[in-house]
């Protein structure tokens, strides 16, 4: 599987136009391929949408827009209120659980890490061991690792049920070992952004 995820800057005050036009076509673009997730950032860098497609492989990717296009279902008539637009392309690692409907947020934490080549591989096994106590505070909505794009990236997804859930499970980290030690070298960047769903999301 390879996940698009397709980040658009809007125009202020622009979000609710925005997700009501991706809401208008989003049934009919369903029906070539399903959407993964929708959400627009909360807190963070504003104004963004991200939405998030997965696919079987790049061909499968590349056959589905071609598809939308010519049959008109897709995309949104939102052009004039873009700003910038975004695509990068991700791998899900071992500990990465199905991508698949769920009601887990709304709050979901983005969380984006670049590290020095070759470097990504190294920290895998032992985040892997302590995936599940990782869970048990809240759960893991996707874990990936940059394959089109900027690469050397490792993307983790977390939900919580509140910015309260978020601030007390980040707390119990020293209690189970979190974050993971291992000899990988330190992340030379990292980011984050809080996002909440839009009411057609399949992640909420």
């Amino acid at each position: 599987m390879i996940y698009e995820f397709r980040t658009y800057q809007i125009k202020t005050g622009s979000l609710q136009k925005v997700m009501s036009l991706f809401k208008d076509k989003i049934e009919g673009r369903n029906t070539i391929s399903k959407l993964g997730a929708f959400w627009y950032t909360e807190i963070g860098q504003l104004n963004q949408i991200i939405h998030v497609w997965p696919y079987e492989s790049m061909e499968h990717r590349n056959a589905s827009r071609e598809e939308a296009i010519n049959k008109k279902l897709w995309p949104p008539d939102s052009a004039e209120y873009m700003v910038k637009m975004n695509t990068e392309f991700w791998k899900p690692v071992s500990f990465s659980p199905k991508w698949e409907d769920r009601n887990i947020g709304p709050f979901f934490e983005m969380r984006i890490y670049t590290y020095p080549f070759n470097e990504i591989h190294k920290m895998l096994p032992a985040w892997e061991e302590k995936i599940e106590a990782r869970n048990s505070l809240a759960p893991l909505v996707g874990a990936f690792v940059s394959e089109v794009g900027d690469v050397n990236k490792f993307m983790h997804i977390w939900a919580y049920k509140s910015l309260q859930h978020r601030t007390e499970a980040r707390e119990k980290f020293s209690s189970i070992g979190w974050p993971p030690k291992s000899d990988v070298k330190a992340p030379i960047f990292q980011e984050n952004k809080i996002v909440m769903p839009s009411d057609f999301s399949p992640i909420q």
